[in-house]
């Protein structure tokens, strides 16, 4: 039997990291709990992946070697939930998304397989070993689990670029998003480029980078873990975005009268109630003050104001700023309490969207007020 060594370590406090995170994540109220769920699971699957590492190596057995093939299936599901993860924490969709059955095919062929070897006896097994019967399936199976992963977090990406790109149509701030799951997505490529080079070290023989191996890659899913744990419990509630489908598309959606009612009452609440003070306002906000929907008000802004509703809501933000800073508050507050009181919820949003508008930023904007 192998010593307990720093490795183990290691993944030993990788395991109760992620068992613990699951548990805590899946009491958590204030968060996004459809969501929380799949990354629970997704913690429990991969300190269940840790056990097997520290215990496989000391027993040789083949009862070890049949749970280790059953347990090997999880490469299969981890994509799959990968994907359900980002898309529930990214878009809004009732019921919750859930990923069609199909995606889970190869691990379904996977249990199948190794189910079927359940009819050989323990010397018959040993036997195929021995000869390397399985080096073969070995090779496929991780082949299709690596290619696997690959496309799920590709899909994942694309996700978050889709999310990205419908910000300017649905908030008027810039949520926390890109830092959490680019990260969350960042830390599982880093797993998947280690997981690619020690594939190529151990079946292609390429030895230039022979001190990655799969080792490091176990020792990263107990990181990979903690920074999870971190990001996971620290980070606010992501605003959902609408799921995106394909419309057809409406050129006159308004006209006439109500055209010019919806007009003038958006007008009001920019000009006399300022709404846009509310530094979360969202598009669905809007539409609801306005009573109507969220699509009228877009074909508003998008063919009569032409901009987005990012664009126009922070137009305003801006020029509220601008107006104290003409009464001369900026001599007994910071810009960046200004820039609150405005609407903005961060300086870098506020630094943003004021470059954009005015092409220049506000500190000297401020300069240039002084000197004329």
């Amino acid at each position: 039997m192998n010593s307990f060594g720093i490795v183990d370590l290691v993944l030993f406090l990788g395991i109760s990291q992620g068992v613990f995170l699951a548990i805590t994540l899946s009491l958590v109220h204030n968060k996004n709990k459809p969501a929380n769920r799949v990354l629970s699971f997704i913690l429990l699957i991969a300190s269940l992946m840790l056990v097997g590492r520290i215990f496989y190596p000391r027993f040789t057995g083949t009862f070890f070697f049949r749970v280790a093939a059953f347990v090997d299936t999880l490469i299969f599901v981890f994509g799959p939930l990968l994907y359900t993860y980002i898309r529930r924490q990214t878009f809004y969709e009732s019921p919750d998304y859930k990923i069609p059955w199909y995606h889970f095919i190869p691990a379904i062929f996977h249990v199948v397989f190794f189910s079927w070897t359940l009819i050989y006896s323990s010397e018959d097994i040993k036997n195929m070993i021995d000869k390397g019967n399985f080096n073969l399936i070995y090779f496929i199976v991780e082949t299709i689990g690596l290619l696997s992963n690959i496309l799920y977090v590709f899909l994942s990406y694309q996700l978050i670029r889709v999310y990205k790109k419908e910000e300017k149509n649905n908030l008027s701030y810039s949520p926390k998003v890109q830092t959490f799951l680019s990260i969350f997505l960042l830390g599982v490529s880093v797993f998947l480029v280690l997981w690619i080079i020690s594939y190529a070290n151990y079946f292609m023989r390429l030895r230039e980078l022979y001190f990655i191996s799969y080792n490091l890659i176990w020792i990263s899913i107990p990181i990979f873990i903690y920074i999870v744990g971190f990001f996971s419990l620290k980070q606010p509630e992501i605003f959902r975005m609408p799921i995106v489908k394909k419309k057809k598309v409406q050129k006159e959606r308004l006209d006439g009268e109500e055209l010019e009612t919806l007009k003038k009452e958006l007008e009001d609440l920019m000009v006399h109630k300022k709404i846009y003070l509310n530094n979360e306002l969202t598009l669905k906000d809007l539409s609801k003050e306005l009573d109507t929907s969220t699509n009228n008000v877009s074909w508003l802004l998008n063919n009569i104001h032409k901009c987005s509703f990012y664009d126009y809501i922070n137009k305003y933000r801006v020029q509220e700023f601008i107006s104290k800073i003409q009464k001369g508050e900026h001599f007994s507050h910071t810009i960046l309490a200004l820039s609150l009181d405005s609407g903005f919820n961060s300086k870098s949003t506020f630094n943003k969207a004021f470059k954009m508008i005015k092409n220049d930023t506000p500190s000297n904007y401020i300069k240039r007020l002084k000197i004329s």
